[in-house]
């Protein structure tokens, strides 16, 4: 007998489905979201019904289940056609779809369908392979070179591709990636840590954003930052590695224990820089570093913000750096500023901008599914003096 859990909140969803479900697979009816995750946590394998509802985002609501829970079959419950979005269901792990503007018979072949099919999600579970994230860390020697820019727009890069994405703030005191997305977190890396102490649930800490990426945000006050320590990072990108194809990492400027587990554990740290010698003076010293901790293979510089600028040259700024830049971005400041105030990465709003492509490509030449990520361009892309990646 297979259990069906589903939330009592629409009465004519109500009248039907006792009239059509048999009596060995009664459901169980819960009043709210609440309730519906208490039952689920008692069980490994069941059937949840879920209606549309005003008390709850019936997407995210399935996201949620379809992670925490994976043996879970989840069937999306609308009154008419109109009201569903296959796109969206399909992303959030939606099982299959039930109309209540369709026939009683229907909808009864629908739920035996799914009662049949039910077993089937264990033996799909044990055989699906663990994904093996790649990790890229944006990282800086100061604030206000782009690294939150440059994060979002490569996690909306690889969304566009419907590659899924976990974006980490590691800048725990004042981290801005949930306002550069217009979000706002219930739940942050703190509560995780807090609460979640084997780790293994980070999934139901995560605030979705849109495309496959999700945040986990930096705490609300900046008090709270002290509570988190490398052992919590390491612990957090073993679980997101094995979520998401990608995992980026706003790292903080400061080198102290965060931002060197962070470091160690990337495949890729973009080092971003910028037309001054001091920053340029500071990013040696910080790759420097990362030689001397054996990171050099992994770093990639970008020279972020590009311009024309008397005594500096692309050969200045690598000879100074004793490093080949992998990409450059061009200054387009009003853009940005118009899309961190919109809270929509530019990779949305200004898709055609040479800004725009050039991250994407940064971020085709760092991760393909359908091939090996490589630590040089390809022999196609020249890097031009005045435009990077091109």
């Amino acid at each position: 007998m297979v259990k069906i859990f589903s939330v009592s909140e629409n009465y004519d969803w109500i009248s039907k489905i006792d009239v059509i479900v048999n009596p060995e697979n009664m459901v169980n009816w819960v009043a709210n979201e609440s309730r519906l995750y208490k039952q689920l946590q008692s069980v490994k394998q069941c059937i949840v019904l879920l209606p549309n509802s005003e008390s709850y985002e019936i997407y995210s609501l399935c996201s949620k289940i379809s992670k925490e829970f994976p043996l879970v079959t989840i069937l999306l419950v609308f009154n008419v056609e109109v009201e569903f979005d296959m796109k969206r269901a399909l992303r959030a792990g939606a099982d299959d779809v039930i109309f209540l503007s369709t026939s009683l018979n229907k909808i009864k072949e629908d739920i035996n369908l799914a009662i049949e099919n039910s077993g089937n999600k264990l033996f799909q579970q044990l055989l699906k392979p663990k994904k093996n994230g790649r990790v890229i860390s944006v990282c800086s020697t100061k604030g206000g070179i782009g690294k939150t820019t440059i994060a979002v727009n490569l996690a909306a890069s690889y969304g566009k591709k419907s590659i899924t994405v976990a974006v980490m703030d590691l800048n725990l005191q004042f981290g801005d990636i949930a306002m550069f997305l217009d979000l706002k977190p219930e739940l942050t890396i703190y509560d995780w840590v807090k609460e979640d102490k084997e780790g293994k649930q980070i999934e139901n800490y995560l605030t979705d954003f849109r495309d496959g990426i999700s945040v986990l945000a930096a705490p609300q006050r900046p008090e709270f930052a002290e509570v988190i320590t490398g052992d919590d990072v390491r612990k957090a990108l073993t679980n997101l590695k094995q979520l998401f194809d990608v995992v980026i990492i706003d790292a903080s400027s400061y080198m102290n224990e965060i931002g060197l587990v962070a470091l160690e554990n990337s495949d890729d740290i973009l080092l971003l820089t910028y037309l001054d010698l001091p920053t340029l003076k500071n990013s040696k010293l910080l790759l420097d570093t990362l030689v001397s901790l054996r990171l050099e293979e992994r770093v990639k510089i970008v020279l972020n913000r590009q311009t024309k600028v008397l005594g500096i040259t692309t050969s200045t700024i690598e000879k100074v750096i004793g490093k080949r830049i992998f990409a450059a971005l061009p200054v387009m400041e009003k853009a940005m500023l118009l899309a961190v105030n919109e809270g929509k990465p530019l990779s949305y709003s200004h898709p055609k901008s040479q800004v725009s492509k050039r991250i994407l490509q940064m971020a085709e030449t760092l991760y393909s599914p359908q091939s090996q990520p490589t630590n040089e361009i390809h022999d196609d892309e020249q890097l031009d003096p005045v435009g990077g990646l091109i």
